[in-house]
């Protein structure tokens, strides 16, 4: 090999020699000072963390606010005749409001404010959209916003 070559690689091990001598001489504090040292001996003390699960909701809560009101004098319309009727998997719900604010989703189902993953009477809301929300447990159920006329 060429002596410039040699050189070259030697250069860094001799330079790491060099710093480790010049270390040597550099006065460096080695030891915390008593409030360090303190604040590396803390433990916290009492601390516990409880994780959120799904909130489970139950038909007996009922909303302050009466949905189904009529104003006086008003009849209440005849059920029609071509309506089916409601199968016996399906969850009656009144879904009266979506927001949708970035990620945060939030519904109302009869009176009360849900988001994803919460359990309304045994179903559990897999997504909320736009006027509408997603039950699902054995079957799937669409909750749809009725808008007033």
């Amino acid at each position: 090999m060429e002596n410039k070559t040699k050189i070259l690689l030697a250069f860094p091990f001799a330079f790491i020699l060099v710093l480790a001598a010049a270390a040597g001489y550099v006065p460096f504090s080695g030891a915390f000072s008593e409030t360090e040292n303190s604040m590396l001996g803390f433990t916290p003390t009492d601390l516990s963390i409880k994780e959120k699960g799904p909130v489970l909701i139950s038909g007996e809560l009922k909303s302050p606010i009466d949905f189904n009101g009529h104003g006086a004098g008003e009849e209440v319309p005849a059920a029609k005749a071509g309506v089916l009727p409601a199968r016996e998997d399906r969850v009656e719900a009144n879904l009266s409001l979506t927001v949708i604010s970035g990620d945060r989703k939030t519904a109302v189902i009869n009176g009360i404010p849900v988001k994803e993953g919460d359990i309304v009477n045994g179903m559990k809301i897999a997504r909320i959209e736009p006027g509408r929300v997603l039950l699902k447990n054995k079957t799937t159920q669409w909750l749809i916003m009725e808008r007033e006329k």
